[in-house]
C-alpha cells in the first residue's frame, strides 16, 4: 500500500457516493458541495473529490490514501445499498493515516438513534427506551402501548425517516390490560405520502414487520410523539462543538391527514446566523447540554465530527410560557446543506483536526 502523503500542504479529499465515471462536479453531491468547493479554491487549498462505489473499492482506497484527511457525506441508506463496504475501508484509511471526518466510530456513537437513549439525561431528554433485540421488543413494548400513550419508534440507522413510526393503539386498553397480538395498532411511517391515511393493523403485525430492523440496525428507539410537531423543527448545526446555524423546517409525515397543520403548505425553511434571535434560548441550553454529552459518550471536541447538526422538536410549554426542545435526532453521516457561514470554520477545523492527526503519528 503507497504511504500517507506528508508534504507540507495538506491535500482534502471530499467523498460522497456517485459514478466514478462521471464528472464529479456535475453530480448532486458536486452541486450541493458548491460553497465548500469555490472556498477551497479562493484558498488555494489542494483538494479533490472522491466518487464512492461499492463496485470500486480498491480504486477509492488508492485515492484515499495519497490524501492527508476526507470529509464524507454519506447516508446510511441510499440507493438500496448501506454503508457497510465504505465504512470498512474509511477504518482501513484512518488507521494508515489518513484523517477521516466522520469516522464510522464516531458515527456509530453520535450518529444513531441509540444516542437519545443514551444521553436523555443531558437535557434535551425524554421518556426514551431502547430496545436491544426483537425478543425484547415483543416483550416490553405492548406494555408502553398500554399506558394509552403515542409513541414515536425509531430503528437506530437510517435517514430521511427511514423506519421511523408513529404507533399508537386505535382503542385504549382495558384498564391494565397489556394488548395482545391481535389488539389494532394505528401506524403511520415518517416516509408517508401527507394526504394519505394512517394504517391500522393488528398490534402482532407490526412486531413482525418491526423485525427486519435489528438485522441492519442493531436496535429501535421510542420516544413520545411530541404534541407540537406542527411548530415544526430546529435544525442546529456544529463544527465540532461550535453552533454555526440553525435551520428551521416542517416535518410532515408523522402529521395526521386530517388535522389543520396537515393541510397547510409548509412554511419556507432557510438558514439563518448562530446569533439569531429566534434560536438564543435554545443555543443557551446547547452551551450548558454539550459538555454533557460529551462526557456522556466519551468523545473530546476534536473526535466530533467536522460537520454535524442536531435536530430538536418542540417539547411541553413550562408553566410560565417557555419553551421547551427535546432532541429527535443527530445528523453525522451526510450533513447537507449546510449554511454556506458553515464553510469557513469547517475548513479551518479540518486544517487544524488534520494537523493534529499529523502530530499524533
Amino acid at each position: 500500500m503507497p504511504e500517507v502523503a506528508r508534504d507540507a500542504v495538506p491535500r482534502i479529499g471530499l467523498l460522497w457516493r456517485g459514478d466514478r465515471a462521471a464528472d464529479p462536479y456535475a453530480t448532486s453531491g458536486g452541486e450541493r458541495l458548491v460553497p465548500l468547493i469555490t472556498a477551497l479554491r479562493r484558498r488555494n487549498i489542494e483538494f479533490e473529490p472522491v466518487l464512492y462505489q461499492d463496485d470500486a473499492v480498491d480504486s477509492v482506497r488508492a485515492q484515499l490514501l495519497a490524501l492527508d484527511g476526507v470529509l464524507v457525506w454519506v447516508n446510511p441508506i441510499q440507493d438500496g445499498v448501506d454503508r457497510s463496504h465504505l465504512d470498512a475501508l474509511l477504518r482501513e484509511a484512518a488507521a494508515k493515516g489518513v484523517w477521516v471526518s466522520a469516522h464510522p466510530d464516531v458515527i456509530l456513537t453520535l450518529g444513531t438513534k441509540e444516542v437519545l437513549y443514551r444521553t436523555r439525561g443531558v437535557g434535551w431528554g425524554t421518556d426514551t427506551d431502547l430496545y436491544q433485540s426483537a425478543a425484547d421488543f415483543r416483550a416490553r413494548f405492548p406494555r408502553v402501548l398500554a399506558k394509552n400513550t403515542v409513541r414515536v419508534l425509531k430503528q437506530a440507522r437510517g435517514n430521511g425517516g427511514n423506519g421511523v413510526w408513529k404507533v399508537e393503539l386505535a382503542e385504549p386498553a382495558s384498564g391494565a390490560d397489556e394488548p395482545g397480538p391481535d389488539a389494532v395498532v394505528r401506524v403511520r411511517h415518517a416516509r408517508e405520502q401527507e394526504k394519505a391515511q394512517s394504517e391500522q393493523l393488528p398490534l402482532g403485525a407490526f412486531l413482525d414487520r418491526c423485525e427486519e430492523y435489528f438485522a441492519w440496525s442493531g436496535c429501535l428507539v421510542v420516544q413520545p410523539y411530541q404534541q407540537r410537531l406542527a411548530d415544526g423543527l430546529i435544525r442546529c448545526y456544529f463544527v465540532h462543538g461550535q453552533v454555526v446555524g440553525f435551520r428551521h423546517q416542517w416535518p410532515r409525515g408523522l402529521l395526521e391527514p386530517t388535522t389543520e397543520a396537515a393541510r397547510q403548505p409548509a412554511p419556507a425553511t432557510f438558514c439563518e446566523d448562530p446569533g439569531a434571535p429566534a434560536y438564543r434560548v435554545l443555543r443557551q441550553s446547547l452551551e450548558r447540554w454539550m459538555p454533557r454529552m460529551q462526557q456522556v459518550l466519551g468523545l473530546d471536541t476534536f473526535a466530533l465530527p467536522a460537520i454535524w447538526d442536531a435536530d430538536f422538536l418542540y417539547g411541553p410549554k413550562t408553566p410560565a410560557g417557555d419553551d421547551t426542545y427535546v432532541l429527535c435526532e443527530i445528523n453525522v453521516s451526510a450533513v447537507w446543506p449546510f449554511p454556506d457561514q458553515a464553510v469557513e470554520p469547517l475548513i479551518q477545523a479540518a486544517l487544524a483536526r488534520i494537523a493534529s492527526f499529523r502530530a499524533s503519528r
